[in-house]
């Protein structure tokens, strides 16, 4: 009887480059989905899995559930896949193109072998803060007139965000 083969891993990512004869090059790796405002529409991310030490065919799917965690955003179908011997893996490749985030919270990405749950794990989907600010304020002005602030101190310009923070650009 062959081996059932292990997810070893898992990750998100929005974009990857593949060379020939070379592993995938994984882009911008991500936990989360910082958008500037909802609804937001994404050109596609990927969920790339790997599974290894294991022999035999096998079927994997993917499925992403809403924050209520019982509504189906999106799913791949099952995708047949196999394994010549436990030390050779099978990186498997998912892409999700034009999905349309209608609100905020923690979707579920969820990962079957053999229509069996393997692994399960969040990814949040969040306003950016300023971005909250601004939308609840302009709201805010709309609705009732105020009277005109006094004049402000100028605060110098922040410097560019560090490629290490949590807020960057998502592609539209």
């Amino acid at each position: 009887m062959p081996k059932e083969p292990s997810l070893q891993f898992s990750v998100m990512c929005l974009d990857l480059v593949e060379e020939e004869r070379k592993p995938p090059t994984l882009q911008y790796l991500f936990y989360e989905l910082p958008f500037p405002h909802l609804p937001f529409r994404m050109d596609r991310f990927h969920v790339i899995n790997c599974w290894a030490n294991g022999e035999g065919s096998y079927k994997q799917a993917v499925k992403i559930l809403k924050p209520d965690r019982s509504t189906l955003f999106i799913e791949t179908g099952e995708q047949t896949f196999s394994l010549e011997n436990a030390f050779t893996p099978q990186l498997m490749i998912n892409v999700f193109a034009d999905l349309e985030f209608q609100e905020e919270g923690h979707y579920w990405i969820q990962n079957f072998l053999n229509s069996k749950l393997v692994v399960e794990y969040p990814l949040t989907v969040r306003l950016v803060e300023g971005e909250k600010k601004e939308t609840s304020q302009a709201a805010g002005e709309q609705t009732k007139k105020q009277a005109p602030t006094p004049p402000q101190k100028k605060t110098p310009p922040s410097p560019p965000l560090s490629p290490h923070t949590d807020e960057w650009n998502i592609p539209h």
